[in-house]
């Protein structure tokens, strides 16, 4: 799929009418920065699983995307997904590859009973998982971090990213993807209380 068709794909998915990608993402980051303003108030309830990711995005793009709270298997988009030279999971394998992170997820105590070095570290190598596995069309990085930040306060911790910038954590995903965290887990040792 040309990069083109992959623009006019997601246009002809968004409920708000928007005819540019320039209008459809500014009305997007709008009603999105807007639910996650609200979530602090009024946090979506979950397992910490991935029912619990896909609930999370469906708050958010619900109003947006025809395709809100389904990955890309579910919402049968099969084009490559990717960042630079990163790759990110087929969508034919997503439903394995959530089934393996999010049981290994359950299997370690969603990382209860650490310290902040050994939650830090743990949390890094599980977003990292996230982020390969990159199971939705658009608003992969929102979700995430706000699945973290549930699972944080689950673990007894605070969790905020609101001081690391968008080239910091993109740095750390491009690095973590190559196998190195420790760009992420500085992320996670500074933004936990």
């Amino acid at each position: 799929m040309s990069q083109t068709d992959f623009d006019r794909e997601l246009l002809a998915s968004n409920l708000l009418e928007a005819k540019t990608l320039t209008q459809l993402y500014e009305k997007e980051k709008t009603l999105t920065n807007a639910k996650m303003i609200a979530l602090q108030n009024d946090p979506i309830v979950g397992q910490l699983d991935y029912v619990h990711l896909k609930a999370i995005h469906c708050f958010l793009f619900s109003d947006i995307y025809t395709w809100a709270g389904k990955d890309r298997h579910e919402a049968n988009i099969t084009a490559e997904f990717g960042k630079g030279t990163t790759f990110f999971t087929g969508y034919d394998k997503l439903p394995i590859v959530a089934k393996q992170l999010f049981d290994a997820l359950k299997n370690e105590n969603y990382f209860k009973g650490q310290n902040k070095e050994g939650f830090a570290k743990s949390a890094a190598v599980f977003m990292n998982g996230l982020n390969i596995m990159h199971p939705f069309r658009e608003g992969n990085g929102r979700v995430q971090r706000i699945f973290m930040e549930y699972m944080a306060k689950d673990a007894g911790y605070e969790l905020s990213f609101r001081d690391t910038s968008a080239d910091e954590m993109l740095k750390a995903s491009i690095y973590g993807a190559r196998g190195n965290l420790d760009l992420m887990e500085k992320i996670f040792v500074k933004s936990l209380k």
